[in-house]
């Protein structure tokens, strides 16, 4: 077997950055989205809190709605009776 001249080396040295190079971005992207999505359901619980405490410490209806990229949803915070809620599908 000969050896490899410097054109075959870096031909191979290509070829194996190449695949690596897309599971490093693949795995950032990953994380990324999995990041995002998890300080979009911390923030959505820590205002969902304080619109609960609003509500109870005033006694009315508070009307929420929310559109994201699930849909839109519709809640009613009423003090007294608890929450109502309705699902639609965005357009």
């Amino acid at each position: 077997m000969a050896p490899l001249s410097a054109y075959g080396v870096l031909a191979l040295a290509l070829a194996i950055a190449g695949p690596v190079t897309g599971l490093v971005r693949a795995y950032l992207a990953y994380r990324t989205r999995l990041h995002e999505e998890r300080e979009t359901s911390r923030r959505t619980a820590v205002r969902m809190a304080g619109l609960a405490g609003l509500v109870t410490s005033s006694g009315r209806v508070v009307r929420i709605v929310e559109r994201d990229r699930d849909g839109q949803r519709e809640v009613d915070l009423d003090g007294r009776a608890g929450v109502r809620s309705s699902d639609r599908e965005a357009a």
